[in-house]
């Protein structure tokens, strides 16, 4: 069984990345088998930067968001509070969620909990794969990874098990191929508890 899940960046871990920035240089539906996913995935390393509202971000901070969001695996999304600056705990940058609507909500949930002024925060930029459109179906770049690497080629019968709320992922194979993919995504996304399985052969 593999897994893995969504992570967040807060401001102060923001602050220890800007002198390497500085250098140069939705809701989950229906079980699609192997062979539907397989098309619809993007290059799990490959990923474009997208900025929002500029207006809170001076051109040197957007330079430096940029080049910190370019590390991050998609999909991810960076929410600020426009009162508190770039540099301010409040500052999440939330990476490795199965779509821009999970790693948003994630974003502005913990921005919006470590916030100081009654100003909401706003979402400033978003990372997902190159060429991105949208698809029936969307993996984080880590469960995208595992798809072609250890999914594809196993036997059948055996199963994947997304959470949207975490990013989690997990793949059984066996005879218990689906409870097994299940409890371990439900294991590691626990208290989610929305993990179910999306792909299945």
């Amino acid at each position: 069984m593999k897994c893995a899940y969504g992570r967040s960046i807060t401001g102060r871990a923001l602050a220890a990345l800007l002198p390497i920035a500085m250098l140069p240089g939705a809701a989950l539906a229906q079980t699609l088998s192997g062979a539907e996913v397989e098309g619809q995935l993007f290059a799990p390393e490959q990923a474009e930067v997208v900025i929002y509202d500029t207006s809170v971000l001076s051109a040197e901070n957007q330079a430096i968001v940029t080049q910190i969001a370019q590390g991050q695996k998609y999909y991810a999304a960076m929410a600020l509070a426009p009162d508190h600056g770039l540099l301010h705990q409040a500052t999440v940058l939330a990476a490795n969620y199965h779509d821009v609507a999970a790693a948003r909500a994630a974003a502005l949930r913990e921005c919006d909990s470590l916030r100081e002024s009654d100003t909401p925060c706003l979402i400033v930029l978003e990372v997902r794969p190159a060429g991105w459109t949208a698809r029936d179906l969307q993996l984080n770049a880590d469960a995208t990874a595992a798809f072609t690497r250890d999914y594809l080629p196993a036997r059948a019968p055996k199963a994947m098990a997304l959470s949207p709320a975490t990013g989690q992922w997990a793949i059984g194979q066996g005879a218990a191929a689906l409870d097994d993919a299940r409890a371990a995504c439900a294991d590691a996304a626990a208290p989610a508890g929305d993990c179910a399985v999306r792909i299945a052969d």
